[in-house]
């Protein structure tokens, strides 16, 4: 691990961070990330080898980058990925200022006004006795603070005299009280969470209004039962750290954000960016995304050994570089003197370029087709219409052909089953559909198909486990100090603490917040799940472009119910998930998992790599999070966005809290003061039973389906067919998984394993020439842009 292999990979990774949404959201041109294979680090790398490395070789054989070298500096620009675009980029800044924007644009999102209603009195007399009558509580309770503050003209004890009119006049003078307020705020009795919000807030001092919020919330505590309490806005559930605070100044905080502060394609000054609004906020998220990311590293140490050597998993996407990758003397690798290669690298960059340039000139040049229409099929099995998802993908699908090659390189039964998996669900969601029960739901809260996707992930993860058992407890008593008998690599012995040690700080971090200590242990072990499961995928089948369609809050929620956890605790674990992995296509282990690989492939030091690569990280938000945010206010989120990061994200996590707290409300289970203990509330959980029979399902599926596949040869299928699913990239993908198995298996049939071998070095090469005209085709864009100052013409292969 050289000095200049270790600079060239930071200076990728802050570079690759800092241009990243200005490619994808300003010229959106094809996305520089987009999944676990991004055309942007390979293509480079394909670039260096072909151009840069020849040029260095001029000078003298040592002058040119190493395979070693440019295995170093690829592991650390992916460490960097997950940043810049849809595993947190793209939807960070926008998700922490534009519910701001929503509150005062969406019906149903501002909270009700502070004062009493004569409508939210139940009732005739029960409010005039509660507020007249003496009453038992402890001296520091809601009501006892209530009876010394309330006017003192009122009769007291006298309750036929007065009536609920005379009683409502006093609480909103009460209300408007900034006396009564200040009490409150003193108090030591609980208040519903908006109101303990307020009261930590306080001490900083509150915003026009806030302190008649407050009062109000003291008056529902004091009075309920009697009085229907104050319905809160949607934003006032949220603790203030988790979102931007654009109260300073919004014309310019939130509206410049929104709408941009530049006027034309000028540009803006750093210090006209209102950075204040953003400090609270990202002292919160940065390092508790940094203490994550720090558990993920020692857990992709941990698991490094037992996938690569015990299990021996392929690997495809590492396996690519490495084919291109030159030897220790800096030789060109053997494969650029395969004709075969070649020749796949130049018929597909020509088709490509010939599809770029009609773009360009369509009248000069005839498209070549990559889109194949398949919808009369539909007429023969229309069951697949009825399957409650878009199949558009599946039965117009495009021909890929870095998905072509992979599929060529891994087992048999491992690319069937990730091409048949989308038909096959879409059949039996259909026959769920003939039966009335519907697969599908929305984003972040719980539904059948989420839980179909939670319990084959689940199986799998519990399987990964048991085959790695003896080493995993190896690595975890070695990590506590305690003797083992089995050996452990130093660097999983510490990857083990680093894991402990990171994600004990994600846990106290997510506390602090608000999140009960049981529910954020739980929330942490399914972050686990979905991204060592994701890993496993991308490791053992090459599956780079994937989603995951279940989320930890929604887990949680079906498991345990809306009641069990509160609104508020759904509230911040959706919020939680909008942030960490809504998209996780782009999410950090599997990148991890790949760069260790590369690096120990390459002979390197493993442990090192690993530190420099958490380094890579952190210098890759610090790039990546000023610049978003600036492109963002010149040129405005609703312009430098798409509908997905700016329309729909943000409002995720808001309509889950909402639709608990309206089910709540209606069944009257939603209490004022909510104080239970994490451990009580789960105690009270009340499973969805249809999602847990969907859990329960695919759980059985993966376990049956892998059983099978260790005890007969001829099993077919893999269980990871139960993992992909018919999420959108399983669908997109799905059609060049089937030909390239096709492709294999015809060859293997008719010509044997001699002419297996032999076309290699072409799928390789299908795969490098789709990689190297994705990255050619972006910098003639940013070109483009630089000299006429305008987005080009919209071209992409993945986005």
């Amino acid at each position: 691990m050289t000095i200049r292999a270790v600079i060239l990979g930071l200076l990728g990774a802050v570079l690759l961070c800092a241009c990243t949404f200005f490619n994808d959201m300003v010229m959106r041109g094809t996305f520089l990330v987009g999944n676990f294979l991004p055309i942007t680090v390979y293509g480079t790398l394909i670039l260096i080898l072909l151009l840069v490395n020849p040029v260095l070789r001029l000078f003298g054989r040592r002058a040119a980058l190493t395979g070693g070298e440019l295995a170093v500096a690829v592991a650390l620009v992916l460490f960097a990925c997950y940043v810049p675009g849809r595993g947190l980029m793209h939807q960070y800044s926008t998700f922490l200022m534009l519910p701001h924007h929503y509150e005062r644009t969406t019906p149903g999102w501002r909270g009700e006004l502070a004062k009493v209603t004569p409508e939210q009195i139940r009732g005739h007399t029960g409010l005039v006795e509660r507020v007249t009558s003496s009453f038992n509580d402890s001296p520091d309770s809601a009501l006892a603070l209530l009876h010394q503050h309330m006017p003192k003209d009122l009769p007291s004890g006298r309750a036929g005299t007065l009536s609920n009119n005379d009683v409502l006049v006093a609480l909103n003078s009460l209300i408007e009280s900034p006396e009564f307020s200040n009490a409150v705020a003193k108090g030591s009795f609980a208040l519903p969470d908006h109101g303990e919000i307020l009261r930590k807030k306080h001490a900083e001092g509150l915003e026009e209004g806030e302190g008649a919020i407050l009062a109000r919330a003291a008056v529902d505590v004091a009075l309920e039962g009697v009085l229907t309490p104050r319905r809160p806005g949607v934003l006032e559930h949220v603790p203030p750290r988790m979102l931007a605070d654009p109260s300073a100044d919004e014309t310019q905080d939130l509206d410049g954000f929104v709408n941009g502060l530049g006027e034309g394609d000028e540009s803006i000054p750093l210090n006209s960016i209102p950075w204040r609004a953003w400090h609270r906020t990202n002292l919160f998220w940065v390092p508790l995304i940094a203490s994550l990311c720090l558990g993920i590293v020692g857990l992709s140490l941990v698991i490094h050994r037992q996938w690569s050597t015990h299990e021996r998993l392929p690997y495809p996407t590492v396996e690519f570089a490495m084919s291109l990758l030159p030897g220790k003397d800096s030789t060109k690798s053997s494969i650029f003197r395969k004709p075969l290669f070649w020749l796949g690298v130049g018929l597909v960059f020509s088709l490509y370029a010939n599809n770029f340039l009609c773009v360009w000139w369509p009248r000069l040049f005839v498209r070549v087709q990559l889109r194949h229409n398949f919808y009369p099929l539909l007429e023969i099995v229309p069951i697949f219409r009825r399957s409650g998802f878009y199949i558009g993908s599946m039965f117009n699908p495009i021909v890929y052909f870095t998905v072509i090659g992979f599929a060529y390189f891994l087992a048999s039964d491992s690319a069937l089953s990730l091409g048949i998996a989308p038909y096959v669900y879409a059949v039996f969601c259909g026959i769920l559909t003939d039966y009335g029960i519907s697969a599908n739901g929305a984003m972040l809260q719980p539904y059948i198909g989420s839980f179909h996707y939670a319990g084959g992930f689940t199986a799998m993860f519990l399987v990964l486990v048991y085959s790695g058992r003896h080493y995993y407890s190896s690595a975890f008593r070695r990590g506590i100090g305690l003797a083992s008998g089995d050996e452990v690599e130093p660097f999983a012995v510490w990857g083990m603490r680093i894991f402990l040690l990171g994600m004990l700080a994600f846990v106290i971090q997510l506390t602090l917040v608000g999140l009960k200590w049981e529910i954020a242990v739980l929330y942490t072990l399914v972050l686990c799940i979905a991204f060592v499961v994701i890993s496993r995928l991308l490791a053992e089948a090459g599956v780079f472009y994937l989603h995951t369609y279940f989320f930890p809050c929604a887990v949680l929620w079906g498991f345990f119910g809306a009641k069990a956890l509160g609104p508020t605790q759904v509230l911040i674990m959706g919020m939680l998930s909008t942030v960490l992995m809504i998209d996780p296509r782009e999410a950090f282990m599997p990148y991890v998992v790949s760069a260790l690989q590369l690096v120990d492939r390459s002979k390197g030091k493993v442990g090192r790599a690993a530190s420099f690569g958490y380094l890579a990280l952190l210098l890759g938000l610090a790039a990546a999070i000023p610049a978003t945010i600036y492109l963002q206010y010149r040129h405005g989120a609703i312009r430098a966005g798409d509908g997905w990061s700016r329309g729909s994200v943000p409002r995720f996590a808001f309509n889950a809290s909402t639709k608990v707290r309206k089910t709540l409300l209606a069944q009257g289970d939603m209490p004022v003061v909510d104080q239970r203990p994490g451990w009580k509330r789960l105690a009270q959980g009340k499973p969805m039973t249809a999602c847990v029979i969907g859990f329960l399902t695919m759980f059985a599926m993966v376990i049956l389906f892998t059983v099978c596949r260790h005890r007969f040869a001829w099993w077919p299928l893999h269980p990871l067919m139960f993992l992909v699913l018919a999420t959108w990239q399983s669908r997109v993908l799905a059609f060049s998984f089937l030909i390239g198995w096709l492709i294999k298996r015809t060859v293997t049939k008719y010509g044997g394993a001699k002419v297996y071998q032999r076309l290699k070095p072409f799928m390789v090469g299908i795969v490098a020439g789709e990689t190297l005209a994705g990255i050619v085709a972006m910098a003639i864009g940013a070109i483009y842009y630089a000299v006429q100052g305008e987005p080009p013409k919209p071209f992409s292969i993945f986005r």
